[in-house]
């Protein structure tokens, strides 16, 4: 084992650990954080962002509110099979979950992504505003 590797890696991992091991480090040139973060945090307005987010989660969240609507008794049969077998030494749970509903659940967790993300920047963008 080569020292200083970490001991979760594979034999074939040791030759790649070695050759990107044995390159000095150096540091970042003056002022690139700060370029990054200029750009990061640029004069623009997020009402895109804003928008592309609700286009992805309204008709999703629509979506899923009108299948527990129409198919909650099977989404509880479901919960309780798994919960059973949670709890059962046995794992017999079968339970079916649509694709359309993978989908949705997809696009309404894209869409938190993009609104976190513009409310995470928009604070920042008021204060370099100032």
């Amino acid at each position: 084992m080569i020292r200083g590797a970490p001991g979760d890696l594979e034999p074939a991992e040791h030759r790649t650990h070695q050759l990107l091991a044995s390159v000095p480090p150096r540091a970042l040139p003056l002022g690139f954080r700060d370029a990054v973060m200029r750009k990061v945090t640029g004069t623009g307005f997020l009402a895109w962002e804003w928008l592309i987010a609700a286009v992805l989660a309204i008709p999703s969240i629509i979506f899923l509110a009108y299948q527990v609507v129409t198919h909650g008794d099977e989404f509880a049969a479901a919960l309780n099979n798994v919960v059973a077998a949670a709890s059962a030494e046995s794992a017999d749970a079968f339970f079916f979950v649509d694709g359309s509903t993978v989908l949705a659940l997809a696009l309404v967790g894209i869409a938190s992504t993009v609104a976190a993300h513009a409310a995470i920047v928009a604070p920042a963008r008021r204060a370099g505003a100032r």
